[in-house]
């Protein structure tokens, strides 16, 4: 590990890096400008936020190649031993940035104090991504559940399939870019984030992926999982929703329709318009709703933003609810099941895309990325592995939805 560096392991099971010691130390004497060039390099990779920006994107920065030219002293010179030197210094040009793996352009102020801890001020990064997807919008539900999700009771693995990622861990910047990466090449523009409540690893978790999506054009969206499992009385709801707003709701890759971030809704066992009119409520206002449906939902007095359903015909892999959403699924085979309850097949399935996108509802929607215990990934797995890397599945995606290239 980097001289001037201590280690914490985040909740999410993610390596965080930052600089040793509480409070700044005094500066070392005066230094050349090759001296600080090999102590800036000495001391990577680093932390650093960007507080000019209004998300505070956080950076993790290697500074792996360093041209002479990308360095120069600020401030009064002195000399030592004949050399022009200085106590502070500006950095400008490309680093790596390890969260995003992208090549940024960066600007920052550092110097060093006892012991070569390097101190940073001023840092500037690159503005995210500002692309805001319009209706209709392509989604798959996520799940950032693992590792805790792969032996839940002791049974491994909870599922019949064999993910080509293997028991990968859902905070792992990783797996999250490879995601991504996986769900962009199927022509989706976001991932809904199953979320199950403030301090949830679930919660922990989607900083982390935030940050990796905000240099490109994909957005994330919670799936609010605790209405389906108990009636939330509007205060809970407003917590929540608030808690949102603020934590979530300004991250550039979170999505916004109209300006509005959004927050889907799961609620199984409700049946009348009383979870509408508890969820519009509770809506500090601001937030764009999807409820779930459920029978008789059309004719509710009062409406959200949007409806959903959240899972397909066992008979077609197909779900329609008429200028609201499709849903298709590729299979259902539940991991304590015997049997399948929609076995898969990829003639099946390049219908069901073509029939959700001909459809033309403002949400199209599939049930799922990666819920590995029911079956209904579309992540490659072994079993379904293809030249392409994504597998099988994301590829009949990316032709149907003629996705656009990776880049950018």
């Amino acid at each position: 590990m980097a001289r001037g560096l201590v280690a914490t392991l985040g909740l999410s099971g993610v390596l965080f890096l930052a600089t040793a010691g509480a409070a700044p130390s005094a500066p070392l004497g005066a230094m050349s400008l090759a001296n600080a060039r090999r102590q800036l390099i000495a001391a990577q990779p680093f932390v650093a936020v960007d507080a000019a920006q209004a998300d505070r994107p956080r950076f993790w920065v290697d500074v792996d190649r360093l041209p002479r030219s990308a360095v120069r002293g600020l401030g009064a010179t002195a000399i030592v031993r004949g050399v022009p030197a200085w106590r502070t210094f500006r950095f400008t040009g490309p680093v790596s940035d390890l969260l995003t793996r992208t090549r940024p352009n960066v600007t920052f102020v550092f110097s060093f104090g006892a012991g070569g801890r390097l101190r940073v001020r001023d840092f500037r990064g690159p503005p995210p991504n500002t692309h805001e997807p319009s209706l209709p919008v392509r989604g798959a539900f996520y799940y950032g559940w693992f590792p805790e999700l792969w032996a839940p009771g002791g049974v491994s693995p909870y599922t019949h399939y064999r993910p080509s990622l293997g028991a990968y861990s859902s905070g792992d910047p990783a797996i999250l870019r490879q995601h991504v990466e996986a769900m962009r090449y199927g022509g989706l523009d976001v991932g809904i984030w199953s979320w199950w409540g403030i301090g949830d690893p679930t919660d922990v978790r989607l900083p982390t992926a935030l940050g990796v999506a905000r240099p490109t054009p994909f957005r994330w969206a919670i799936y609010h999982e605790r209405e389906g499992f108990g009636d939330l009385d509007p205060e809970e709801i407003r917590r929540d929703l608030a808690y949102v707003l603020e934590r979530y709701g300004s991250k550039p890759a979170y999505l916004r329709i109209d300006g509005r971030p959004v927050v889907f809704v799961y609620s199984a066992d409700d049946h009348d318009c009383n979870v509408v009119d508890r969820w519009i409520r509770g809506n500090p206002g601001g937030v764009y709703l999807v409820l779930k449906v459920f029978g008789g939902y059309r004719e509710c007095a009062l409406q959200p933003d949007g409806w959903h359903q959240y899972g397909a015909d066992f008979a077609t892999g197909i779900n329609r609810q008429e200028s609201f959403a499709t849903t298709i699924m590729p299979g259902f085979w539940f991991v304590e099941q015997a049997s399948s309850g929609l076995p898969r097949g990829l003639e099946r399935w390049r219908a069901t895309v073509r029939e959700m996108t001909a459809a033309r509802d403002p949400f199209q929607l599939v049930v799922s990325f990666n819920e590995w215990a029911e079956g209904t990934a579309v992540e490659s797995a072994v079993e379904w592995e293809s030249p392409s890397g994504y597998g099988a599945y994301l590829d009949v995606l990316h032709e149907e939805l003629a996705a656009p290239p990776l880049s950018g």
